[in-house]
């Protein structure tokens, strides 16, 4: 998503920040932890709690059949996502690899607490990754010198920011991956009317805030000729389609967020990295540049571009997830099997 537009706005906001930052508060607590569940060859899944910053998050711990400790990748999703869309096929996926995965969502999101409800902020995200790497290391099931990350989309940016800040992550996985959020995508501005129907509405939405109301949402995805944060048909279409019954994801946004994103860019923590990347990415997508993806590859040691066809949204369903999966997991096995860190170059 294109948010450079914005930026020159951001000024203008800051006295309705501060005033924001003074109303609202509290907190809306994370769902009950549900219980164990069985799934295929041997797989278990458990739904876990673990403490971000001044809330709780929920997370799913997908543990292989086989020998503890395991190796774990933490798994995060993209803009307005939930642990529930998508990413529970690629984790299974990876738990009949023999690698155990921790899919968790985001403060404000889903099954873990956070208030407002529904709100993006990529600042408080990137706690809850280091949240999430260092509740893992706790685990008796999980080996803590075995950790890698995986993130798609904005998520994929998110854990090149985990990856750089932690230390002592093995490898990394983006999947359509936003790594560069100065690089301009084919889709992401939607026209002067639209930026200013924005930009009113995430003032409506600070101000009731500092009246102590709200979230005011707009849609995360609309059609064309509607309003949301993100107009497209292709991804409205995705919007109806990935949410499986009894998913706790919602096609809703507090209109805030789009201020939240100045001088957020994965890029300049992606470059100082020095352990194996995979970035699975598609020359056809229109939001995540696959140029980005490139020049990451050509100036950092260690980072391999697997391509995959179909523009952003279409990874997410089989056979192309499927595929990126398969991928993702077989490097992952690599990465992660005992013994010393494979070195980034």
């Amino acid at each position: 998503m294109t948010i450079r537009p914005l930026r020159l706005a951001l000024p203008v906001l800051a006295l309705v920040l501060g005033l924001a930052a003074c109303g609202g508060g509290g907190d809306a607590p994370a769902a009950p932890a549900g219980e164990p569940l069985a799934l295929e060859r041997g797989v278990t899944r458990l739904d876990l709690r673990f403490p971000c910053g001044d809330s709780t998050c929920a997370g799913w711990l997908y543990l292989p059949a086989g020998g503890v400790p395991a190796p774990v990748v933490v798994m995060g999703h993209g803009f307005a996502g939930t642990r529930d869309l998508t990413l529970p096929h690629v984790a299974l996926r990876f738990a009949t690899a023999g690698l155990a995965a921790f899919v968790f969502d985001y403060r404000h999101f889903g099954a873990s607490g956070g208030a407002p409800r529904q709100l993006v902020d990529v600042w408080r995200q990137m706690e809850d990754w280091a949240a999430a790497l260092r509740f893992v290391r706790t685990r008796a099931e999980l080996d803590p010198d075995r950790v890698a990350v995986w993130g798609t989309s904005q998520g994929a940016g998110l854990a090149l920011i985990a990856a750089h800040e932690d230390g002592g992550v093995r490898a990394l996985v983006g999947m359509v991956p936003l790594v560069d959020s100065d690089a301009e995508g084919e889709v992401g501005f939607f026209g002067v009317g639209w930026l200013v129907r924005l930009l009113f509405t995430a003032w409506a939405d600070l101000a009731a805030s500092a009246l102590g109301r709200g979230p005011v949402t707009i849609p995360a995805l609309a059609a064309s000729g509607e309003f949301g944060m993100i107009v497209d048909d292709a991804a409205f279409a995705a919007a109806q389609s990935l949410p499986e019954p009894g998913s706790t994801w919602r096609n809703a946004v507090a209109a805030r967020s789009i201020l939240l994103y100045d001088k957020w860019n994965p890029a300049p923590h992606a470059r100082a990295l020095r352990i194996p990347i995979l970035l699975i990415a598609s020359r056809q997508d229109r939001f995540a540049p696959f140029s980005a993806a490139l020049a990451l590859a050509r100036d950092v040691p260690g980072v391999r571009v697997e391509e995959i066809d179909g523009d952003h949204f279409d990874v997410y369903t089989p056979p192309r997830l499927d595929r990126a999966a398969g991928i993702a997991a077989e490097f992952l096995a690599e990465q992660l099997r005992p013994g010393p860190a494979t070195a980034g170059d």
